[in-house]
Order: C-alpha cells, then structure tokens, then sequence
C-alpha cells in the first residue's frame, strides 16, 4: 500500500493535473483581483513550508518584520472588524498547525517550559486590559491592532518550542538569522552610499543630527533589521570565541566587520550601549582563557580596521572622513553630562511626567494596548496627532497598556530566560548552540538596559526577534537536558 502511494504518476496524469490546475487559476484570476491570487497562491505554499519546514516559515516572519521591507506596505485583507496584513497571516498559519498538532498527537506533543506560564499570563492580561479599554470607549479596536500584533509577536515563542524537534531544525534557523543580519547589513550599506536622496530602505533615512549639529553628508540608517544586525553582530562576537576551526575565523571576521558597520550607521546610542553591555557580559562569563583569546580577537578586528581606514582617510578624505567624526561625535554624547539637556532626552522626561500619573491611576491591567496616555502636547507632538499612545521608555509602555501585572509577569519571561540560560550554557555540548546560548541571554539584558530609553520591546521589528531568542534557547536546553539523562540512563544501564 505505501509503495502505491510513493508511486509517481504518470506523465497523463500529471499532465492533465497541470492543466486543470491551470484552468482553474485562469477561471479564478477573472473573478478575484490578481494580487489576492498571487496572496492566495503564496499562503498555499507557505502553508506546505510551515507544515515540513516550520523554522524556515519562522525565517520568513523575520525576513518580513526585521530586514528590509515595511509589513504595512504590502495589500492587507479585511475581515469586517478590522484588517489583517501579511505578518499576521504568517503567524497565524503557524499557530494553526501548532494547534493541529497538538490536537492530532494529543498531550505527547505538548512541551512544557518554566516560561509558559509567565508569558500565557501576560499575554491574557494584555488582551483582557485591551478588551476593557474597547468597552469602556479609552480605544478603539483598529485602534488598539499595532500593539495587539507586538503582544501577538511574542507568541512565537510556543511556535518553536513546540515545531522545533531537532538539531537540524535549529541550526537551519540560527544559521538563517544570521544570514537575515547580514544580508540586511549590505543593504544598511548599500543605502548609506546612495545616501538620503535615494531612499531604498524603509524607516529612518535622514542626515545625521547630534545635539542639534547636523553632519552633512553622513546618513543615519534604521531600517526595521536594526534589531537582527545588532543580535547578528553580538552572535558573530561570541561565535568567533568559541569556533576552534581557524578556516571560520576569517568568514567570521569578515560578516563581523560588514554587520558592525551596519550597527555603527545607525547611530543609535542606545544599540551602541546594549551591544557593548552585552559584550562586556561575556568576558565576565567566559574563561580565562576565552578572556585572551577576547582580547586577541579584539585586537586584530582594531588593527584590521586601522589598516583598511587609512588608505581611504588619505585619498578619499572627505566621505570616510566625515562618517568617522559623525561616529565619534555620536559616540562622545554618551559620556557626556550635557547629553541630557538635548531635546531628544527632554522629551523622554516630559513622556514620563504624564505617564506615571496614569500608571499610579491604572496600577493593575493598565490602560489597554493603543490606548492614548497622554493629551496632544505641541512640545512633543508638534503638528502630529498620532503620538498620545507612543513613549520611548518601553518598560513604562509596558505598564501603562498591561498595568503592573502584566509587567510582573512580562519581566517574569525575560528575567527567568536570562538566568536559566547562564546558568546552563557551558553545558551545551555544541560550540555553536553553546555560544547562541550565551549571546541571545547578554544581547537580552543588553535589550532591556536600552528599553528605559527606546521603545524596543514595543516594536513590531524586535518582539518576534526576542521571541526567537528566547524559544530557540529553550529548544537548546531541553535537547541537552534530554541528552544528559539519555547518557545516565545509558551508564546505569551499563553498569548493571
């Protein structure tokens, strides 16, 4: 029987199936616009990658929300109390199978981790506080979509604990990420040389402006990758520490130099602080003798980059000339005293001023996702109206939209994850799963250090990044616990 179904059809067959399928398309094209055919056509197949690949569908959540393309510029599809864009269709379709699955393989397919519970929890008090927000007219429910589909985000953390089976599986993702971040780095780097003028990236695309001095010609890049290019970057760093194969040393040095670049064209302070946070957490954890090889490994990348500037510092002086002083122009406000008197700075105290009250008015479920906190205030808004729902402090954001609650327990997933994972990642046998281990829990606690001054756990481009990290991570460790207790079975039983 299974020979027959494995058996191939013939060439009629599958000549007859073409052109009825054919047939069908061209009936359906003349009834349906052809972007809803080609939507349709593009969900059919990436229902069957998700169903035999799901680390690759999770790859095209990322590749979607945090390399180069905008997710709301692309057709979205009404569903009469709202609208559903691309990236939503993508999760849910990986929701559906979990589901499925769990259905069809009853309770031996479930996979119970020490942070279920904290994010299941969040999650419900965020949509529980967003859904009495709707009754109580503080939101409307278009209104309250963007931030409902960050919280929705998070939730790829079950669709990798519970799809991801297998090394293989892992290594294709994580592998994959780091292709994301480098492949959104060249382009980082392609649009800094096209420069402003020709924006082919979207979000910020601007001339840089530090402390009210503007540095012409030298362009600020943060298109929604920044948040893969600055995990990418962490995980290239710790990589190199712990490959052993001096033939990967020079791969690596190199997607680390194009991936640093990218990082220092976005000129994001608070990147620039969370990665080195994250950095100067590994060498406290790593071994002494990891810490040299650290420092050797820092000293070559400092050598091989005073080497490769000065030939362009001496011939083509203006433009490498000026993004070096725009880095370090950047870089001297974050030892500076005066940098908190720049507007940018004021405005995040002037956020914080109307927030608190209201947090101290809504201490337990919080205002609900979308809602406005806040009245216009031409010191921040200026001529917008769009602004009374944003902050930059996102551990304020947090407890505004879900109330104490579900900051609790959001801090709960994150801070538990972070020490489960340093705890633990020495004993991961894999270099490569070792290190991804140890730099997705550092990048982490560098994350949450800048989110008191951007907004990065609230962005459609970093939740289903944080959500990979920490899932993948749990996949990690449970594999290795499975191991260590397969091979003390195996010992016992030799024993005997």
């Amino acid at each position: 029987m299974q020979r027959q179904l494995l058996k191939q059809p013939s060439i009629l067959t599958q000549l007859i199936l073409v052109c009825g399928l054919g047939l069908l398309l061209g009936i359906v094209a003349t009834k349906i616009p052809v972007e809803l055919l080609l939507i349709g056509i593009s969900g059919v197949i990436y229902i069957v990658v998700a169903w035999f690949w799901p680390e690759i569908a999770v790859l095209g959540i990322l590749l979607f929300t945090s390399t180069i393309f905008d997710i709301y510029a692309y057709p979205s599809i009404p569903i009469g109390i709202g609208r559903l864009i691309v990236s939503d269709i993508l999760l849910f379709i990986l929701i559906g199978i979990l589901f499925l699955r769990l259905i069809h393989r009853s309770s031996s397919y479930f996979v119970h981790t020490p942070l279920d519970l904290p994010l299941l929890t969040f999650y419900v008090t965020a949509i529980l506080s967003t859904a009495f927000a709707i009754f109580n007219s503080r939101v409307t429910f278009n209104g309250s979509l963007e931030e409902v589909r960050v919280v929705n985000f998070y939730l790829i953390f079950f669709i990798i604990t519970h799809l991801i089976r297998n090394e293989k599986q892992l290594h294709r993702l994580l592998k994959g990420i780091i292709f994301l971040a480098f492949f959104t780095a060249l382009a980082m780097i392609a649009q800094y040389i096209l420069g402003p003028g020709v924006p082919i990236l979207p979000g910020r695309v601007e001339i840089l402006n530090t402390a009210g001095t503007i540095s012409y010609g030298v362009t600020r890049i943060l298109p929604p990758g920044q948040s893969l290019v600055m995990l990418g970057f962490v995980c290239l760093a710790v990589q190199m520490l712990f490959d052993k194969k001096l033939s990967r040393f020079m791969v690596y040095l190199i997607e680390l130099g194009v991936v640093g670049l990218a990082v220092l064209l976005t000129f994001n302070r608070s990147f620039w602080g969370a990665i080195a946070t994250a950095l100067l957490l590994v060498i406290l954890f790593v071994s002494l003798r990891d810490k040299v090889k650290y420092a050797q490994i820092a000293l070559w990348i400092v050598l091989i980059g005073f080497f490769i500037l000065i030939p362009f510092l001496t011939v083509k002086r203006g433009k490498v000339a000026e993004l070096v002083n725009g880095i370090t122009a950047r870089m001297e406000t974050l030892f500076n005293p005066n940098t908190a008197q720049e507007g940018s700075v004021q405005f995040r105290f002037i956020e914080n001023e109307y927030a608190i009250p209201q947090i101290l008015s809504h201490p337990f479920i919080g205002l609900g996702l979308g809602a406005n906190y806040r009245p216009w205030d031409f010191r921040l808004d200026g001529r917008r109206s769009d602004l009374a729902n944003y902050i930059h402090n996102g551990h304020l954001w947090i407890m505004l939209k879900t109330g104490l609650i579900g900051y609790l327990f959001f801090m709960c997933f994150l801070l538990m994850f972070i020490k489960r994972a340093i705890q633990n990642w020495r004993q991961v046998p894999d270099p490569f799963l070792k290190g991804i281990v140890l730099s997705f829990a550092v990048t982490l606690v560098g994350v949450l250090v800048a989110t008191f001054a951007n907004p990065v756990i609230r962005a459609t481009y970093w939740a289903p990044v944080i959500g990979v990290m920490v899932g993948s991570s749990e996949v990690i460790l449970r594999m290795n616990h499975n191991q260590s207790l397969d091979s003390q079975t195996l010992g016992e039983l030799n024993l005997k």
